[in-house]
């Protein structure tokens, strides 16, 4: 047969509601000896009575078999559980032709209240409303939450309820930069988890767009495009967990405005290289001033432009409602998923280091420095669910490791920016072949110091264990 269930999660107001109405109460024991994403076997106590069950599928609409079975039977079952068996106590009661149950839970799951109708057909299940004397009582409708099934309350505890999520993003919205770049992520369920990094990192993004307007200054620019770095990464590692159509809403339109401010960057990179240089070339500098404000423009149109706007509105809004939930990504803790991303993410990029070995290039030495960002984005956000104290050790060799990889990336950068700046404005400069030369010559010599460290510190990494 079909079981066709609401389910709802509940205030602890609802206990007044059972004593009020006197509802009479049936003890229930239940375990699990089989556990998968599309099939469960249940064993149940209810009063004296004793079940099996087994159930199929996911969601609201599942297919459902029970049989009757003996204590004695229950019993040797209850030796081959999955962890311990959940304890709740049930109320029953009709209202308006409808059964209503109100599981009150036990033990590791107190304080947890969930309310349950079934229905014979999708058509009643999608029609119901809920009478008024419950709805003060309901917190959110779970119906769709696999986190919420019996299965996974007994395989990995309460969930994080609705109004504790508000609570951190209301939270979130009063602090400042430096309390936002350091608010340690809770253990919540993956997706929320994700939710709450994504909007942070998008109020670190809108902070620093304030900042842009504000002063021409390259570090709020850096920081801007840091939070979009970071904002990407972790779309990127955590893509299993976010429905493809938000993916690609999110990533493209991050992707795109970072991607306008790429001019300014590399303006900037052009005007400290020639800083260190040489001095002496005034019209360089007037120059490169004169693009870099006119680049200045082109962002801040970008930033007060209404397509900026409405991303962000409509962006915040999905991290903040329950848009991003699936039958599949609220289950567990953000623990286990990160352990098992950041794990993957090193082995990712020993295989770099091993083709690099093999056959030198940039573009593979860039792939790795890109990698190993990632890398340490994802251990400063998770450090104090494995450990501050060990984490920061990892944190501080890879930012060495970052930092030699990085200064080589931008010899190579350097090297191509200033022979293409040069190109283009070798009418306006005198001498420009004497100078371009002067400045790819001193690059060149770094860039091959940079090189050999690097191979060094790159074939020392490997060797290291991760250990989370």
């Amino acid at each position: 047969m079909k079981e066709i269930e609401k389910k709802y999660l509940l205030r602890d107001s609802i206990t007044s509601l059972i004593d009020e109405q006197s509802l009479k109460k049936h003890k229930i024991t239940q375990f699990y000896t089989t556990i998968t994403p599309l099939k469960d076997v249940r064993y149940r106590q209810m009063d004296d009575l004793y079940f099996k069950t087994i159930k199929h599928g996911t969601g609201a609409s599942r297919d459902e078999k029970e049989i009757k079975i003996s204590e004695n039977k229950f019993q040797k079952k209850l030796i081959t559980r999955i962890k311990e068996p959940i304890v709740k106590n049930r109320y029953l009661f009709e209202f308006e032709g409808k059964e209503y149950s109100i599981d009150v839970f036990k033990k590791d799951l107190l304080d947890l209240y969930i309310l349950e109708i079934e229905f014979p057909s999708m058509k009643e299940f999608k029609e119901f409303k809920l009478p008024k004397i419950l709805e003060t009582h309901v917190i959110k409708d779970v119906s769709f939450d696999e986190s919420f099934k019996n299965k996974n309350l007994a395989l990995h505890g309460k969930p994080q309820t609705a109004s504790d999520l508000d609570d951190i993003f209301t939270e979130l919205d009063t602090k400042n930069s430096e309390k936002l770049d350091a608010y340690f992520i809770p253990n919540l369920s993956p997706i929320d988890a994700l939710r709450i990094i994504l909007y942070k990192f998008s109020l670190l993004i809108l902070f620093y767009k304030e900042r842009i307007f504000l002063h021409d200054d390259t570090e709020d620019l850096h920081q801007f495009r840091i939070n979009i770095r970071k904002s990407r990464a972790f779309l990127k590692e955590f893509k299993f967990l976010i429905p493809k159509k938000y993916y690609t809403y999110f990533n493209e339109n991050l992707n795109n405005f970072a991607t306008q401010t790429n001019q300014k960057r590399d303006l900037d990179v052009i005007k400290e290289r020639l800083s260190q240089v040489d001095k002496d070339h005034d019209m360089i500098q007037e120059d490169i001033k004169e693009q870099r404000e006119q680049e200045q423009q082109k962002i801040e149109e970008m930033l007060k432009s209404k397509t900026f706007e409405d991303f962000f509105r409509s962006y915040q809004d999905a991290l903040k409602e329950e848009t991003l939930l699936s039958s599949n990504n609220n289950i567990g803790t953000i623990k286990d998923t990160a352990k098992q991303v950041i794990n993957n993410l090193h082995r990712k990029i020993i295989k770099k280091i091993n083709a690099l070995e093999k056959d030198f290039d940039d573009k593979k030495l860039h792939k790795i420095r890109i990698s190993l960002k990632k890398l340490r984005y994802l251990l400063e956000e998770f450090q104090h669910i494995f450990g501050e104290k060990k984490i920061k050790k990892m944190i501080e060799k890879g930012k060495k490791l970052q930092t030699l990889l990085g200064d080589f990336n931008d010899t190579v950068n350097q090297i191509k920016l200033v022979h293409n700046y040069f190109k283009s404005n070798k009418k306006n400069i005198s001498d420009s072949k004497g100078l371009e030369a002067k400045l790819l010559n001193q690059t060149s010599k770094s860039q091959k110091k940079l090189m050999h460290k690097a191979k060094k510190k790159l074939h020392k990494f490997k060797g290291q264990a991760l250990k989370l």
